[in-house]
């Protein structure tokens, strides 16, 4: 085809649907490794299903495209030397895979779970929950994540959801002493489903 000057015209190839999925896997991981965060994760998934071009959508990941070979789970190590002291941080990755967790020993500080286009169930009710405050901070985009707690911690509910289901249910334990043991559940759910129950 040309163009009014008699020049031929470029012709201009649309992205596939192999090629906006393999994009939105670059990303997920992308996201799952710290290396965006879920509001510039969200607006790049918008334009990966916005692009017009194979060029357009290239741009996309082109920064972020040698991150996605890396591993997406990250398992939680339970040695025995960790029981002698709480771990600051530990983190619970599901991208694109579906990952079913029981975890005995020491809570960290702070437990990071995040899931993108996964499914994510972790078993935690024969934890340890010392005295104190104990964070689960989750981050769910097109995902479902459930969580099972130990009957005598307190639950507070601290999470956003967008177009999202995101719910606590069970029996939340007392807070009528010093000792006793709050978890605090903080994060974003997008398009996504996420449950908490406390075992009863």
């Amino acid at each position: 085809m040309n163009d009014p000057n008699g020049s031929p015209k470029a012709v201009v190839r649309l992205p596939t649907a192999e090629e906006r999925d393999a994009a939105v896997r670059v990303l997920s991981q992308a996201f799952a490794q710290d290396a965006i965060a879920v509001d510039e994760f969200e607006r790049r998934v918008a334009d990966v299903y916005a692009a017009q071009t194979s060029k357009a959508l290239v741009s996309i990941t082109k920064d972020l495209a040698t991150r996605s070979d890396a591993p997406s789970d990250v398992p939680m190590r339970t040695e025995a030397s960790e029981s002698l002291a709480r771990r600051p941080s530990r983190q619970m990755t599901s991208v694109l895979s579906s990952i079913e967790r029981k975890i005995q020993g020491p809570m960290p500080e702070c437990l990071e779970v995040r899931s993108v286009m996964g499914s994510l169930e972790l078993d935690l009710r024969r934890a340890d929950f010392p005295p104190g405050v104990t964070e689960i901070r989750m981050q769910a985009v097109m995902a479902n994540i459930e969580i099972e707690l130990p009957e005598h911690v307190h639950v507070e509910d601290e999470g956003q959801a967008f177009l999202s289901s995101f719910s606590i249910r069970g029996r939340s334990g007392r807070r009528d002493h010093e000792r006793s043991t709050l978890v605090r559940i903080t994060g974003r759910s997008v398009l996504s489903n996420i449950e908490v129950e406390v075992d009863d």
